[in-house]
């Protein structure tokens, strides 16, 4: 239910009043508002007696516009601002990722993830034996206890060892929050942690670029939440502490055309949905089956599922890409395995564009008891 809009007059008489000491039901017999509400703006008041930081001001412009929609001069009487200073907050909110729409009359709506356009990326191969050589890794699971980042760095590790430069992610990439993964966090709490983890944590090797997707899970429970496109807010936080190797594709899939000679073809990165099938080829049959003419991929590279698989159904080449996660109390439950490693992928085009040559190399690892005893 919407909280009830009150004048700026009636926000600054309820800290008038608050400051006398009466509490928050007197407040409201008096001003015929409901408690909540004194509740909110009495706070409010607290808050303003030491000017807000932007960082401030803007988490406060999210939360009124998870409520309702509201115009920038509903906004700025509610933030004790001017009307321009919420615009100009609210360009900058959208250029680092909130979800925020003007509606028709004028109002600012925090809207979901369906109004982000699919991504789109160009990858030019080059002439020799492969067009195109590049890295494979995927469904990651930072700050979850399980991940692997002991798989992660080698990984990376082995890039730059064979020359690659290029490395896509199909999502995943940290663990997001959620009630039945909060206990095997190690992380404190909150969006901004996760991704600031990531950030720390996440190998970082001259020459080599990471492409990524989110997918609509884990980290996409923030998206969703709290109406922020989070690919391009964790693009917007890495280069604010110099993080200049990550790219960020698009929300939920990306098609990177391929180009080579006079033609191109399409790669699709894609974090799908649903859960895992009897058989791991199951899930990437179905789903090529259903797309719709003409929106047929060359190459498929998909996450979410954590098995590695390498198939060829209706003359696409599909790449599941495994994880850097051991199995967790929620996979263990539904009786879900976990493929720990990564993947080195080579591309064939000929000189029209046609991908006649696919060759997939995966790397296996094995739980982390294996290496803590192998050499006991």
């Amino acid at each position: 239910m919407a909280t009830p809009r009150i004048t700026l007059a009636q926000q600054k008489k309820i800290q008038k009043l608050a400051a006398k000491g009466l509490s928050n039901r007197a407040i409201g017999r008096e001003l015929g508002l409901h408690n909540t509400t004194v509740l909110r703006y009495a706070h409010a008041g607290e808050e303003q007696r030491t000017p807000a930081t932007p960082a401030q001001l803007e988490d406060r412009i999210r939360g009124l516009l998870k409520r309702e929609p509201l115009t920038a001069a509903e906004l700025a009487a509610s933030l004790d601002i001017k009307a321009a200073q919420v615009r100009e907050m609210i360009a900058g909110m959208i250029a680092r990722g909130v979800m925020l729409l003007q509606l028709p009359g004028g109002a600012y709506d925090l809207s979901h993830t369906g109004i982000l356009p699919p991504g789109r990326f160009e990858l030019k191969g080059s002439r020799g034996e492969w067009t195109h050589h590049f890295g494979f890794v995927t469904d990651n699971h930072l700050c979850n206890k399980h991940s692997r980042l002991d798989v992660l760095k080698a990984a990376y590790a082995h890039f730059e060892r064979v020359g690659i430069t290029t490395v896509f992610n199909a999502g995943n990439w940290i663990d997001g929050e959620a009630r039945f993964n909060k206990s095997e966090l190690i992380t404190a709490p909150g969006m901004d942690n996760q991704l600031d983890y990531m950030i720390d944590k996440w190998p970082v090797h001259k020459g080599i670029t990471t492409h990524y997707i989110a997918g609509d899970d884990h980290e996409g429970w923030y998206a969703q939440r709290e109406g922020i496109e989070i690919g391009r807010y964790l693009l917007s936080r890495a280069k604010e502490q110099g993080r200049e190797d990550l790219h960020y594709l698009g929300y939920g899939e990306c098609d990177v055309a391929l180009i080579f000679g006079a033609g191109s073809a399409a790669m699709r990165v894609v974090h799908p949905g649903g859960g895992s099938s009897y058989a791991i080829s199951y899930t990437d049959q179905k789903r090529v089956e259903s797309y719709q003419g003409g929106e047929k991929p060359h190459v498929e590279l998909g996450g979410h599922y954590h098995k590695f698989n390498f198939g060829y159904p209706r003359e696409v080449w599909t790449i599941q890409g495994g994880c850097t996660e051991d199995q967790t109390m929620f996979m263990r439950k539904k009786r879900l395995a976990a493929h720990v490693g990564f993947s080195e992928i080579k591309l064939k085009q000929d000189a029209r564009g046609a991908v006649t040559q696919c060759s997939v190399q995966f790397f296996p690892f094995f739980d982390r008891g294996y290496y803590e005893r192998r050499f006991k």
